[in-house]
């Protein structure tokens, strides 16, 4: 082979190594992100090591509870008999949770307590008759458990997954009683038997025991995880995992959608996505969540796209808000173009051209939007041509504050700017709104947002110490738990004072004593 033909092969052998390294770094470039690409969640929760231990007592009652049915088979020896086997009773004493990566929660019961009651009985044949006695066993006993559980995520549910259990028995002290003189020479083999087989046998019932109470609770918390919560004005959000829970060595948090949508256009689309979640402060409260304003503006989204942000008044309702009867000639000082109209009656309509915007910063939670007010001419049935039109830009910053469990707020911040006003100089009225604003308007306003909402409880459990704060694309609320018994969960108030408050305390008090979320028309 010549030098040029040389060189000819070895240009197409480095082209065709150039191209199959392309082809392996684009395949290894989209794996990667396939595998780390997804959606931002517009709400997470984070149960911090405090937390964790509060989930852990309210676990181990419920299996404190499951164990008490745990039975041992029963036993027949030469002469002897032991049966009806049972834990009568639990101590857990000191008990750990503790997490580690990436997806796995080990639960310690060190030392339980358990006392374990059964049943023996013997027989001896003598000559031509049999001699038989029987009496009780009593076995106070201390058990350790170390039980593993993975969580992970199928579809948009959590899954736990029951892993590796074990289970050792320590002290093992057993005491018969009942029997007359002579069982007393049986005393012996009874015991015996008791330490030499009961005891491996109960320890052989422990784990697999343990492990069915967990999965069959673990089943039903997937199956029951409720991915869609009923909101106001109609409204859902959907709550449903974005991401594998994520666990480290002190803390589990959840991702979730945080998506609002009608609750009869679930398939509705948004011109936005959610943002980037910031990291959660860290706390030393049991838990910490953290609202998107995606959520926000889902929910302002759904509510506008189900025309729910637009309010028509009639005739009468007009009449009965001024006390007098309101016709065109009326406005017409005010409004020159009304007064071709004369006597004619008017109707009107509050409604937004488009959805309102949230935002979260430090400052507070803003809300920006346009407002029109549209007055209409009543002429004759089904003659209502529109006479005016008044366009407002709305800009509001509202500062969130939680007292106990009562979430109230003081808008900082109102701006109202007139663009059109049906021809007349908007400079004055902008003028005059600016004058009444922090006056009259922004005072009123804050008595509403002060009257504030409770944050309801689930029947047993309720919040404690809760504070609440913004940052930069985020409202976070921290707080601890903490038992208590149904007579004393009070429900979240539903006074009429609370004006647009009022529908969300309502929807919010629709939690039944089991702790279930009952849909239902609110508003």
């Amino acid at each position: 082979m010549g030098e040029r033909d040389y060189m000819v092969a070895l240009v197409v052998k480095l082209e065709k190594e150039m191209k199959l390294a392309i082809i392996s770094a684009a395949f290894c470039l989209i794996l990667l992100i396939s595998s780390t690409s997804g959606e931002n969640p517009g709400f997470q929760i984070r149960l911090t090591s405090r937390g964790l231990n509060f989930g852990r007592d309210v676990a181990l009652g419920f299996l404190k509870d499951r164990l008490k049915n745990l039975q041992v088979p029963e036993h027949t020896g030469d002469g002897y008999g032991i049966r009806n086997i049972r834990v009568t009773s639990w101590n857990l004493g000191s008990t750990t949770i503790t997490t580690s990566r990436p997806n796995e929660v080990t639960l310690g019961i060190n030392s339980a307590a358990a006392t374990v009651y059964g049943d023996w009985r013997y027989w001896k044949k003598l000559l031509f008759f049999t001699l038989r006695d029987s009496g009780t066993v009593r076995v106070s006993t201390s058990i350790s458990i170390q039980q593993t559980v993975r969580v992970g995520r199928s579809g948009d549910k959590p899954t736990f997954s029951v892993g590796h259990c074990t289970a050792s028995i320590g002290h093992f002290d057993a005491h018969l009683s009942g029997g007359n003189l002579v069982a007393t020479t049986f005393y012996r083999v009874i015991l015996a038997a008791v330490k030499n087989i009961i005891k491996p046998a109960l320890q052989l019932q422990i784990c697999p025991q343990v492990v069915k109470i967990l999965s069959d609770q673990s089943s039903k918390i997937t199956n029951n995880f409720p991915t869609v919560f009923p909101l106001v004005f109609g409204s859902n959000v959907n709550l449903g995992l974005v991401a594998n829970p994520a666990v480290t060595s002190d803390s589990i948090t959840l991702s979730l959608r945080g998506r609002c949508f009608p609750a009869n256009n679930p398939g509705l689309s948004f011109p936005f996505n959610a943002p980037t979640t910031p990291v959660l402060t860290p706390t030393s409260q049991m838990a910490r969540i953290s609202i998107s304003p995606y959520t926000m503006n889902t929910l302002l989204y759904s509510m506008w796209q189900s025309n729910l942000l637009r309010k028509f008044y009639s005739q009468q309702e007009l009449s009965a808000a001024i006390g007098t009867s309101l016709t065109a000639n009326v406005l017409a000082d005010v409004f020159p173009a009304l007064a071709q109209y004369g006597s004619s009656s008017l109707e009107a309509e509050v409604r937004a051209p488009e959805a309102p915007r949230v935002h979260i910063t430090p400052a507070g939670i803003g809300v920006n939007g346009r407002i029109e007010l549209a007055l209409y001419v009543v002429l004759g049935p089904g003659n209502k041509p529109q006479a005016l039109t008044i366009s407002t830009n709305v800009q509001v910053t509202v500062q969130p504050r939680l007292v106990g469990s009562v979430v109230s707020g003081t808008i900082s911040h109102l701006n109202v700017a007139v663009t059109g006003a049906g021809g007349l100089p908007v400079e004055a009225i902008n003028g005059i709104i600016n004058y009444f604003l922090p006056s009259q308007i922004l005072p009123a306003l804050n008595r509403v947002a002060a009257a504030g909402f409770d944050i309801p409880g689930y029947y047993g459990f309720s919040v404690s110490g809760a504070s609440i704060a913004t940052r930069q694309n985020a409202l976070e609320v921290g707080t601890d738990f903490r038992k208590a018994p149904p007579s004393t969960t009070q429900p979240p108030r539903t006074t009429t004072t609370l004006g647009p408050l009022g529908p969300i305390c309502r929807s919010l008090s629709r939690i039944g004593p089991d702790g279930e979320i009952r849909p239902g028309p609110l508003c």
